[in-house]
Order: structure tokens, then sequence, then C-alpha cells
């Protein structure tokens, strides 16, 4: 009886140091930074307009699936979004993220290919890695951003330019691109 004793105090003991404070990643803790981008008037610069019914897609492989932001809980999934600004990701793994933004997308359409116009957005930039902790892992922040879009032959460009306010991409505290329609 009493080795059985000795023998689950030393289990506890083991089960209670195998698992530490650092083993969970605080949600106060500052991880890789989504992209903000803020829309304007081209006529009236000063002034933030809304994008109707924006359907954000990336380019990579066939996917049709629209961006989600995953960033403080939230889910927003852009498709047929309409505010001021969205907050997407940018790749981890490479120095390019490429977007298509389609403005007016219609209802129904889910692949937002067949409705509204449409530009593709290149982000090109550089990567640093910082080491969080344990449970965070790396924090990415992204450097020397650069922005170039195509709006196709078929339809001018709805987006007619572009702006960097914040070049360096290290946190969600303010807008790093304003585009401009």
């Amino acid at each position: 009886m009493k080795n059985n004793l000795r023998f689950l105090l030393i289990l506890a003991l083991l089960v209670s140091l195998g698992c530490q404070r650092d083993d969970i990643c605080a949600e106060s803790v500052e991880t890789t930074p989504l992209l903000i981008i803020r829309f304007y008037d081209i006529e009236e610069p000063d002034e933030l307009k809304t994008p109707q019914n924006l359907s954000i897609r990336s380019t990579d492989s066939d996917s049709t699936d629209f961006v989600v932001n995953t960033g403080s809980g939230n889910n927003v999934r852009y498709y047929r979004y309409t505010q001021d600004s969205v907050a997407i990701p940018l790749k981890t793994s490479a120095d390019l993220t490429e977007y298509v933004l389609t403005l007016n997308t219609e209802e129904g359409d889910t692949t937002a290919t067949n409705s509204g116009q449409r530009d593709t957005i290149r982000f090109t930039y550089g990567r640093q890695e910082d080491y969080l902790n344990r449970a965070c892992a790396y924090k990415i922040s992204y450097v020397g951003l650069k922005v170039d879009v195509d709006g196709g032959t078929e339809i001018p460009n709805w987006i007619q330019d572009i702006q960097i306010e914040e070049p360096n991409v290290e946190d969600q505290n303010q807008a790093h691109v304003s585009i401009f329609f």
C-alpha cells in the first residue's frame, strides 16, 4: 500500500512538471501581423471610401477560396465584404503574395471570377524571423514592402493608385497600404 502511494505521488509530480506555463501561447503575445489595407476616394484622398461587395482570393493554385482573416479571434471571410479596411495575411514561407480583389461581386458568384471588376495585387517583401518562445515559436515581420497592381486587359483597373504607408509590417496598429479608387 505504501509503495502504491509513493508511486502515485511520484506520478503526480511528474505529470505536474510535464506541463509548463509556456506550453500555451498567450493571446497578449504579438504574433505574425496581418497586412492592413485602407480604401480611399481617389477624388477626395483624405476621405475613406467603402468598396462595395469586395471579394479577395489568393492566386495560388486553382483555389477559389476567399481570404479569411482569423486574427484576434475573428473569422472574417472576404466575400462580398463592404468595409473601408481589410486585414489580410502575407505568406510566411515566400517573399511574394498575390491576391485578386474583385469589386462589385455579384451575389451567388462563389468564385468572384465571373462578375465585377478584378485587379491582381502583388506584394513583395523580405522576411525577418524573431523567436518568441517555445509555445508561440516564431513571429515573422515583413520588411521593404512593395506593391504592384495588374487590372488585366478587359476592363480598366478599378484601383487607380496605391501608396505604401508603412513599408515594414511589424504590427497591426496602423494601415500599411492605402488603395485609392
